[in-house]
């Protein structure tokens, strides 16, 4: 397998259909809808998609996470107020 034949790009607006079905059919939670800021990608080989990818900013709450973490309510808003959320 020759790897610089794989692409990987952005999921078009017209895509999204088939982007849907294929998550649908083939991921175990089914196909999910796009919440708050999310990007889709796909993995091409000789141009077949081969491969599906989502990425979406964290939740900004998420309680078992932030005790997982250690914070503590005040902590979140006042340490450097970026705006900034992890990511698992």
């Amino acid at each position: 397998m020759n790897l610089e034949a794989i692409g990987v790009r952005p999921v078009e607006r017209s895509e999204e259909r088939f982007y849907q079905g294929l998550m649908q059919a083939h991921h175990y939670l089914g196909a999910l809808p796009k919440i708050g800021e999310t990007i889709w990608y796909m993995a091409t080989y000789h141009g077949h998609w081969v491969a599906l990818l989502s990425f979406s900013a964290a939740a900004w709450k998420c309680g078992v996470r932030d005790r997982w973490i250690g914070w503590v309510f005040r902590q979140r808003y006042t340490s450097g107020s970026s705006g900034q959320c992890p990511i698992r």
